[in-house]
């Protein structure tokens, strides 16, 4: 729905798309999402957005996730302080409704939307401080100009709609800066991290601080490449992410593995089975779930995608018949309980799901 561009155009398409939305927009879309998930083999979720209807949708979907409830704001003072709580009352309004497979957390959106002031109320909250935590970080080059410069693409976006960007002071870029203003946490997933400079790996690491890599969303929107042997090379705890459907297209963490390994198609030590990796064991550490899922051992949690390899295909490699683009998700069972069977969802309404989203796509871009 958002026209084509680098980050700072995307990013203004879909400011401009947003406020028009409603909430029964928000339900749809998050069902449509979930419904996304199942048909792609996906079954476990790291959602950040501003209503939290994500925890109906995956319950309704019968999904694992994290749902994080997203903040905003340059605030400071009392005005931080109080904003922290209400994001706190609607988490513990969230808990209640979750169920036993999804945890509620917080996720202050981005070092240029949230600042120093209002992060740290957030994190000195303490309904808060326990919970998981998700940021986009370092994504694009107009993020790391902003904060180091407070000129490019995305200040005069921000400009234009009459908004103060979050601002950090110390030297460097975006990681470094976080890292200064305390910031940086055992449990947090950044998103992307695509712009560090030479010490963010070890920042990243020492910080407890998992990266989700995206690199079909960093593609589409022209962040740049991925620095992914700098962070292995560190010992960064790194999963597959897709960063939303809106810049990534579905929530298919098969694809997103083959996307990064045509990104780094030279690295010999990035084949079908680190890939594969990526997309389960990695995004299941990431999330501090690896105790109980992302791989298929005694003890474990029966998260199971079963993928049947199209005919003709090479089977002598399991994870490249896993990954293989014309492979077909043919089963999804969550925590023992098949919610997607020959390639037809049993927990949710293709078609009603799809027939709402079509409306609302209809109106929203008409």
């Amino acid at each position: 729905m958002i026209d084509g561009g680098d980050f700072a155009a995307w990013l203004g398409g879909l400011l401009r798309l947003t406020p028009r939305m409603t909430p029964e927009d928000h339900a749809t879309a998050a069902l449509l999402g979930a419904l996304r998930c199942l048909e792609h083999g996906t079954t476990t979720v790291a959602d950040s957005g501003p209503t939290g209807v994500g925890v109906a949708a995956l319950r309704a979907a019968g999904l694992r996730g994290t749902v994080h409830v997203e903040a905003f704001g340059r605030l400071s003072g009392v005005q931080a302080r109080d904003a922290a709580s209400a994001i706190a009352a609607r988490a513990r309004g969230l808990d209640a409704a979750a169920g036993p497979l999804i945890r509620v957390g917080v996720s202050p959106h981005a070092p240029y939307t949230v600042g120093p002031d209002f992060w740290a109320a957030l994190v000195a909250d303490p309904d808060l401080a326990g919970r998981s935590w998700a940021t986009h970080l370092a994504e694009s080059p107009s993020e790391s100009r902003l904060l180091t410069a407070g000129d490019g693409p995305l200040a005069e976006l921000f400009a234009t709609r009459g908004a103060v960007p979050g601002r950090w002071p110390g030297a460097g870029g975006p990681v470094a800066r976080l890292h200064e203003g305390g910031a940086l946490r055992p449990g947090l997933v950044a998103a992307h991290c695509v712009q560090l400079d030479r010490d963010d790996p070890v920042r990243l690491r020492d910080a407890g601080v998992a990266v989700a890599h995206c690199p079909m969303s960093n593609r589409r929107l022209d962040c740049g490449r991925f620095p992914i042997e700098r962070l292995r090379d560190a010992g960064v705890t790194m999963g597959l992410g897709t960063d939303s459907p809106a810049s990534a297209g579905h929530y298919d963490v098969r694809a997103e593995a083959r996307a990064c390994g045509e990104e780094h198609r030279h690295l010999t030590s990035l084949r079908a089975g680190e890939l594969l990796r990526l997309a389960t064991m990695g995004g299941a550490e990431a999330l501090g779930l690896g105790h109980a899922i992302g791989t298929i051992e005694t003890g474990k949690r029966a998260d199971l995608v079963a993928v049947m390899p199209p005919p003709g295909a090479d089977g002598s490699d399991p994870s490249a018949a896993a990954l293989d683009a014309d492979g077909v998700v043919a089963l999804v069972m969550v925590d023992g309980v098949v919610a997607l069977e020959r390639g037809v969802p049993l927990t949710l309404d293709r078609d009603a799901i799809q027939a709402s989203a079509s409306a609302a796509r209809a109106r929203l871009i008409g």
